[in-house]
């Protein structure tokens, strides 16, 4: 993606100067906003886009408090510091509350609404497509961490602030209708164009399309184990999504975070300014190790007073005598000059991998499987602490040690791969399929298992407490997650 006009590079200042403002490990505003009834978007199509995507990248997928506490769940990650903490599941229930209220239901949602309903009614057909895109995107994003949600009764302002709970069955179906409605708005080829006001494609509909059918693609593989959902027929939905979906990594939709002064990348601003004391997940490294990886040196930095490779345990009470005894995640990942993708293409690859083998294609499968790993190397290869350029002849040599055999190892791949930037994935995938099989809870942790879900923030339990379901807790299921 290119580097943005003055005009959106200001945009962004003003925005991320306020993340990096605001405190990192809890919510970012202490605010009393209700979330059905926030102030009204003063500007055009391409402001509120602007903000839409802007809140989706940094807030919602590139380093909210989603992607970070699915990042130490599921151990990509740690704190090399004293439990309890996110670390060891310790969670309040004002966690969430900006997630929820501020960035989508006050935030990305109401703005997708604007654009949705005000560029229907001025054929701004591109305009209203995006916003549908990232609406079906963020009420599945939603729905996957909350489960029930309110969805049909929603962004109705003062008209309805307490408004019901739709289950997530009916909101998969919602999220997959808008994704179907925005296909179609596209083809319908909007004389208005869009402006800078898109932050991630530049106003490329041919590559928003592609991105709503790899999400559909991701969307339908979520309910291979829902109850009254058959594995195959998911799996051959998302196959056909898949065919028109991305082709390479170009499609991605991915927001340049330039590293200039409060518009560095979602990762470098949390742990160099904020959570200094997050290190490599000893969990990760070992997995790295065992497997000769030869992206090791890009995912993680040699600890600085040893010069070795070293993790860290989470939950541990046996903490280093200094921080730079532990390995710090590598110098690419934490980069302020970043791309930050909504979904990647190699993501959609082991998407594709795992759906060929529940259709019984094992050798379709396994060339999936092979090329996602491939891709994902070609991508880190020369980049990281020690620019290891990984050779044609690596990479196969890694396959061949490290072959498909079954579902584990498709989703263990990916787990890898989704290093950081795609946690939130690598989390529901755990829920969904319980693979890596020898990931293990936290030591010292509030729960003597993973967590399978976010309880409901407290502002929504006082706001609309008669609506909310009863007795969520840290290990109660989702719908798509009864396995």
């Amino acid at each position: 993606m290119k580097i943005y006009h003055n005009s959106i590079f200001k945009i962004l200042l003003v925005l991320l100067s306020l993340a990096v403002a605001l405190p990192s490990c809890n919510d970012y505003l202490d605010i009393n906003a209700d979330p059905n009834n926030p102030t009204d978007i003063n500007g055009d199509y391409d402001l509120a886009l602007g903000d839409i995507t802007l809140t989706t990248s940094y807030n919602l997928v590139g380093g909210g408090n989603f992607t970070r506490y699915s990042a130490l769940w599921i151990k990509h990650i740690t704190f090399a510091s004293e439990p309890p903490s996110e670390d060891t599941y310790r969670v309040n229930t004002s966690d969430f509350n900006n997630i929820w209220a501020f960035d989508s239901y006050a935030g990305v949602l109401i703005n997708c609404k604007f654009v949705i309903d005000n560029g229907t009614a001025d054929e701004a057909w591109n305009h209203v497509a995006i916003a549908k895109i990232l609406m079906a995107h963020d009420y599945a994003l939603l729905s996957d961490y909350f489960g029930d949600i309110p969805r049909s009764e929603a962004l109705q302002r003062t008209a309805n602030l307490q408004p019901k709970y739709d289950t997530q069955e009916d909101v998969y179906e919602y999220v997959q209708s808008l994704l179907d409605e925005a296909i179609v708005d596209i083809d319908k080829n909007s004389p208005v164009a869009v402006g800078d006001g898109d932050h991630f494609l530049g106003g490329d509909m041919d590559k928003w399309k592609k991105v709503a059918y790899a999400l559909k693609a991701r969307y339908y593989l979520r309910l291979t184990k829902a109850p009254g959902k058959d594995a195959a027929t998911q799996a051959q939905n998302a196959l056909n999504a898949i065919q028109n979906a991305m082709t390479s990594a170009d499609d991605e939709a991915a927001l340049l975070y330039t590293g200039q002064a409060a518009a560095e990348g979602p990762w470098n601003q949390w742990v160099s300014k904020f959570s200094t004391t997050v290190k490599t997940s000893n969990y990760f490294l070992n997995l790295l190790q065992s497997m000769n990886d030869p992206r090791l040196s890009a995912f993680v930095d040699k600890a600085v007073n040893t010069g070795t490779y070293v993790g860290h345990e989470n939950g541990t009470n046996d903490l280093p005598n200094a921080l730079d005894d532990v390995s710090s995640v590598g110098e690419y990942y934490l980069a302020a000059r970043i791309h930050s993708p909504l979904m990647t293409y190699v993501e959609q690859k082991f998407i594709e991998a795992e759906a060929l083998l529940h259709l019984g294609k094992t050798g379709d499968a396994a060339t999936a499987y092979a090329d996602a790993i491939k891709l994902h190397m070609a991508q880190l290869s020369g980049e990281g602490e020690l620019g290891t350029v990984i050779s044609e002849g690596d990479m196969n040599a890694y396959i061949a040690a490290n072959p498909m055999n079954g579902l584990e190892s498709i989703i263990t791949q990916k787990y890898i791969a989704g290093f950081l930037w795609s946690s939130s994935e690598a989390f529901h995938d755990y829920r969904r399929t319980g693979f890596p099989s020898s990931l293990t809870p936290a030591q010292n942790g509030d729960l003597n298992q993973l967590p399978t879900r976010i309880p409901y923030p407290d502002t929504e339990i006082n706001s609309n407490s008669q609506n909310v379901p009863p007795g969520v807790t840290l290990t109660s299921k989702v719908w798509w997650d009864q396995d």
